[in-house]
Protein backbone atom coordinates (compact mmCIF):
# COMPACT_ATOMS: atom_id res chain seq x y z
CA UNK A 1 0.00 0.00 0.00
CA UNK A 2 3.32 2.05 0.82
CA UNK A 3 4.02 1.45 -2.58
CA UNK A 4 1.04 2.20 -4.75
CA UNK A 5 1.19 6.11 -2.43
CA UNK A 6 4.36 7.10 -3.37
CA UNK A 7 4.11 5.89 -6.59
CA UNK A 8 0.78 7.39 -6.78
CA UNK A 9 2.69 10.82 -6.01
CA UNK A 10 5.47 10.67 -7.93
CA UNK A 11 3.45 10.11 -10.67
CA UNK A 12 1.86 13.86 -9.78
CA UNK A 13 4.22 15.91 -8.97
CA UNK A 14 5.80 14.61 -12.68
CA UNK A 15 2.72 15.02 -14.64
CA UNK A 16 2.36 18.80 -12.98
CA UNK A 17 5.60 19.50 -13.70
CA UNK A 18 5.60 18.61 -16.98
CA UNK A 19 2.21 20.67 -17.45
CA UNK A 20 3.95 23.75 -15.99
CA UNK A 21 6.91 22.74 -18.52
CA UNK A 22 4.52 22.31 -21.42
CA UNK A 23 2.73 26.16 -20.06
CA UNK A 24 6.26 27.58 -19.97
CA UNK A 25 7.80 26.80 -23.59
CA UNK A 26 4.21 27.99 -25.11
CA UNK A 27 4.97 31.08 -23.46
CA UNK A 28 8.74 31.20 -24.57
CA UNK A 29 9.55 33.09 -27.55
CA UNK A 30 12.86 32.70 -29.79
CA UNK A 31 12.86 35.40 -32.38
CA UNK A 32 15.21 37.18 -33.15
CA UNK A 33 15.64 41.04 -33.06
CA UNK A 34 15.24 42.24 -36.53
CA UNK A 35 18.70 44.55 -35.73
CA UNK A 36 20.37 42.29 -34.07
CA UNK A 37 20.38 39.68 -36.73
CA UNK A 38 21.54 42.00 -38.97
CA UNK A 39 24.31 43.07 -37.20
CA UNK A 40 27.92 42.38 -38.34
CA UNK A 41 29.42 39.75 -36.09
CA UNK A 42 32.41 40.99 -34.17
CA UNK A 43 35.68 39.29 -35.19
CA UNK A 44 37.17 36.86 -32.76
CA UNK A 45 40.13 38.53 -32.26
CA UNK A 46 38.36 41.94 -31.67
CA UNK A 47 36.73 39.84 -28.78
CA UNK A 48 39.90 38.60 -27.19
CA UNK A 49 41.29 41.90 -27.68
CA UNK A 50 38.85 43.53 -25.42
CA UNK A 51 38.82 40.53 -22.99
CA UNK A 52 42.67 41.12 -22.47
CA UNK A 53 42.48 44.09 -22.38
CA UNK A 54 39.62 44.21 -19.35
CA UNK A 55 41.57 41.36 -17.30
CA UNK A 56 44.75 43.28 -17.86
CA UNK A 57 43.00 46.11 -16.37
CA UNK A 58 41.62 43.97 -13.67
CA UNK A 59 45.46 42.93 -13.03
CA UNK A 60 46.99 46.38 -12.93
CA UNK A 61 44.35 47.43 -10.09
CA UNK A 62 45.05 44.53 -8.26
CA UNK A 63 48.78 45.45 -8.40
CA UNK A 64 47.55 49.04 -7.52
CA UNK A 65 45.95 47.94 -4.87
CA UNK A 66 48.28 45.49 -3.18
CA UNK A 67 51.06 47.64 -3.49
CA UNK A 68 49.34 50.74 -1.29
CA UNK A 69 48.94 47.71 1.11
CA UNK A 70 52.20 47.09 1.17
CA UNK A 71 53.26 50.51 1.78
CA UNK A 72 50.33 50.75 4.21
CA UNK A 73 52.01 47.87 6.17
CA UNK A 74 55.73 49.46 6.05
CA UNK A 75 54.30 52.64 7.63
CA UNK A 76 53.23 50.67 10.12
CA UNK A 77 56.10 48.73 10.79
CA UNK A 78 58.87 50.89 10.18
CA UNK A 79 58.06 53.50 13.08
CA UNK A 80 57.20 50.61 15.54
CA UNK A 81 60.81 48.57 14.57
CA UNK A 82 62.58 51.93 14.93
CA UNK A 83 61.04 53.73 17.98
CA UNK A 84 58.88 51.42 19.78
CA UNK A 85 61.19 48.15 19.54
CA UNK A 86 64.36 47.64 21.41
CA UNK A 87 66.90 45.24 21.31
CA UNK A 88 67.55 43.55 24.78
CA UNK A 89 70.44 40.59 25.72
CA UNK A 90 69.75 38.20 28.27
CA UNK A 91 72.13 35.58 28.66
CA UNK A 92 74.02 35.82 25.79
CA UNK A 93 70.84 35.66 23.23
CA UNK A 94 69.44 38.91 21.62
CA UNK A 95 65.35 39.31 22.10
CA UNK A 96 63.24 42.37 20.81
CA UNK A 97 61.41 43.90 23.57
CA UNK A 98 57.94 46.24 21.86
CA UNK A 99 56.06 48.64 23.75
CA UNK A 100 52.02 48.07 23.87
CA UNK A 101 51.62 50.05 20.76
CA UNK A 102 54.99 49.02 19.06
CA UNK A 103 53.72 45.35 19.46
CA UNK A 104 50.28 46.59 17.87
CA UNK A 105 51.48 48.04 14.97
CA UNK A 106 53.83 44.97 14.41
CA UNK A 107 50.77 42.69 14.54
CA UNK A 108 48.56 45.27 12.23
CA UNK A 109 51.43 46.15 9.79
CA UNK A 110 53.37 42.83 9.30
CA UNK A 111 50.29 41.11 7.79
CA UNK A 112 49.91 43.81 5.33
CA UNK A 113 53.92 44.42 4.05
CA UNK A 114 53.90 40.15 3.50
CA UNK A 115 50.11 40.09 1.72
CA UNK A 116 50.96 43.09 -0.08
CA UNK A 117 54.89 42.22 -1.17
CA UNK A 118 53.05 38.60 -2.12
CA UNK A 119 49.76 40.15 -4.19
CA UNK A 120 52.13 42.72 -5.64
CA UNK A 121 54.73 40.06 -6.98
CA UNK A 122 51.76 37.70 -8.60
CA UNK A 123 49.32 40.87 -9.73
CA UNK A 124 52.61 42.02 -11.27
CA UNK A 125 53.37 38.39 -12.82
CA UNK A 126 49.62 37.91 -14.48
CA UNK A 127 49.93 41.87 -15.28
CA UNK A 128 52.98 40.72 -17.67
CA UNK A 129 51.50 37.67 -19.12
CA UNK A 130 48.30 39.49 -19.68
CA UNK A 131 50.37 42.10 -21.75
CA UNK A 132 52.31 39.80 -23.76
CA UNK A 133 49.19 38.30 -25.17
CA UNK A 134 48.10 41.78 -26.24
CA UNK A 135 50.94 42.48 -27.44
CA UNK A 136 51.17 39.13 -29.76
CA UNK A 137 47.00 39.56 -30.59
CA UNK A 138 48.24 42.82 -31.89
CA UNK A 139 51.23 41.53 -33.51
CA UNK A 140 49.47 39.32 -35.51
CA UNK A 141 46.99 42.51 -36.63
CA UNK A 142 50.12 43.26 -38.23
CA UNK A 143 52.83 41.04 -39.44
CA UNK A 144 55.18 43.23 -40.55
CA UNK A 145 55.94 44.35 -37.26
CA UNK A 146 58.44 42.50 -34.64
CA UNK A 147 59.42 43.22 -31.59
CA UNK A 148 62.95 40.67 -32.08
CA UNK A 149 66.03 42.38 -32.42
CA UNK A 150 66.97 43.03 -36.28
CA UNK A 151 69.25 44.93 -38.57
CA UNK A 152 67.22 48.00 -40.70
CA UNK A 153 69.19 48.15 -44.08
CA UNK A 154 67.58 51.63 -44.67
CA UNK A 155 68.92 53.26 -42.02
CA UNK A 156 71.92 50.70 -41.34
CA UNK A 157 71.50 49.97 -37.29
CA UNK A 158 69.96 47.44 -35.32
CA UNK A 159 66.41 48.20 -34.42
CA UNK A 160 63.72 46.59 -32.04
Amino acid sequence: MRHLVSMTLAFTFVTALGANQAHADEELDLTLDPDFATASPVAYEDFKLRELERTAKRSRNALIGTSVAAAVGLALVIPAASSQCESVETGGESDYVCSRAGDALLRAGSPLVIGGLTGAVVSGIILGVRKGKIRRLNDSFTPSKTRALRWDDRSSRFVF
